[in-house]
């Protein structure tokens, strides 16, 4: 197999991730190319795929698909999390030196900055990690945990039931400071939350169905990210 030294840690959206995977499940091509992933998903989640196969040695530099992606893609249930287990140990090797259980976020950001990505890569390399740790079944840290960003309407509330006057700023989302009664603002927090509740309820994606059914169950999750990348964007 070509190595690919250099590659940035997996940073593409995890659920993204998961969706592409349970698609190969119908059927493992004989190699990972761009007229594999067809309409179903954007030009940029494309890439970042690709860029997260390479990276965890699912593929080679060729797009030959590894004994370790068809496992992972036809496993289910304790088998496929034990074969994800096993990949991200394989790859992740300075944060598997921790105590994942009791690690700090300093500590897991010191361990993920070893892969040498950029600061503006590496809170999306880190999130990947944790859900993809999560889903694994791998135990981790509550400080780890607590990397995924409150919900901002949560937050004002629980700041707001403590000082009973000061109001949080966009600097307490970890965002540049804005005003708070900005039309903007309220207009992406409110899309946020929209994105959230519809995910949740938003069915699993099932194998067995129709291929009538997971197309158009591909292509409702990719315009509902469209639709959320879209409004998410800040203003010019």
């Amino acid at each position: 197999m070509v190595t690919e030294p250099n590659l940035n840690p997996p940073y593409v959206a995890y659920r993204t991730f998961r969706t592409f995977l349970e698609s190969l499940a119908i059927s493992m091509p004989d190699r990972i190319d761009r007229s594999v992933f067809d309409s179903r998903f954007s030009g940029t989640a494309t890439s970042q795929i690709n860029s997260a196969l390479r990276s965890l040695k699912l593929i080679d530099a060729e797009g030959n698909p590894s004994e370790a992606l068809k496992l992972l893609a036809r496993t289910e249930g304790e088998q496929h999390h034990k074969v994800l287990e096993q990949i991200l140990r394989s790859y992740y090797l300075p944060v598997f030196r921790l105590d994942l259980e009791r690690a700090t976020k300093a500590q897991f950001r010191e361990a993920m900055r070893e892969f040498g990505c950029t600061d503006s890569m590496l809170v999306k390399c880190e999130t990947f990690f944790i859900h993809a740790a999560r889903h694994a079944g791998i135990p981790l840290s509550p400080y780890l945990k607590s990397n995924r960003k409150a919900n901002p309407r949560s937050r004002s509330n629980a700041r707001s039931s403590k000082s009973g006057a000061r109001q949080p700023t966009m600097e307490d989302n970890g965002q540049s400071s804005a005003p708070e009664s900005s039309g903007v603002d309220a207009a992406t927090i409110t899309m946020r939350e929209l994105a959230i509740r519809v995910l949740e309820k938003y069915p699993d994606f099932d194998p067995k169905w129709s291929e009538e059914t997971q197309t158009s169950w591909l292509e409702g999750m990719n315009k509902l990210q469209e639709t959320f990348n879209v409004h998410n964007q800040p203003a010019s």
